[in-house]
């Protein structure tokens, strides 16, 4: 089995991903999603793929941290140089290790979100109704926001119907 952060270079999308180790996918994607954010940052980030995990639905990737990860379209940090190239050398990527490594022990700052925008997209795409209520449009349509928490430069979210 690979080392943790070993360099990837194949380029056609998430498939030289297949057969990493759960820690490792989800250590390469919180560093390529949040690294240069705080500690309760990277465990947010970790704790929206392990939401979608214990969802342990199709539409999330399945029940497995790997299904969740690379499931297409879903955290597009996956798909840059970030993820398949690492600083392996440095604190924060061994910082960020550890939270894959223990992220069932790890604070979930985010409780059930199963989402996160970078601030400046959520708020470019949110709006307060007339009610009070804030929406945001996602996957095509307005939706009633029933979850939301900013945590350095990313908004963790809940829509309704979940």
């Amino acid at each position: 089995m690979a080392t943790y952060g070993e360099k990837l270079t194949d380029q056609t999308g998430l498939s030289e991903f297949n057969g990493q180790e759960d820690e490792d996918l989800l250590a390469r994607l919180i560093y390529s999603e949040a690294r240069g954010e705080s500690v309760e940052g990277w465990q947010a980030v970790g704790h929206v793929v392990r939401n979608r995990k214990v969802k342990n639905t199709s539409e999330f990737g399945g029940g497995t941290y790997s299904g969740v990860i690379l499931k297409p379209g879903q955290f597009v940090g996956m798909t840059t140089a970030a993820a398949r190239e690492p600083d392996t050398s440095t604190k924060e990527w061994n910082d960020i290790l550890y939270i894959a490594l223990t992220i069932d022990n790890q604070t979930n700052p985010i409780g059930k979100a199963l989402w996160f925008w970078t601030n400046t997209l959520f708020d470019k795409n949110s709006r307060t109704t007339s009610t009070g209520q804030l929406q945001l449009y996602f996957v095509g349509k307005w939706q009633d926001v029933t979850y939301k928490k900013v945590i350095g430069n990313h908004t963790f979210f809940l829509v309704a119907g979940y």
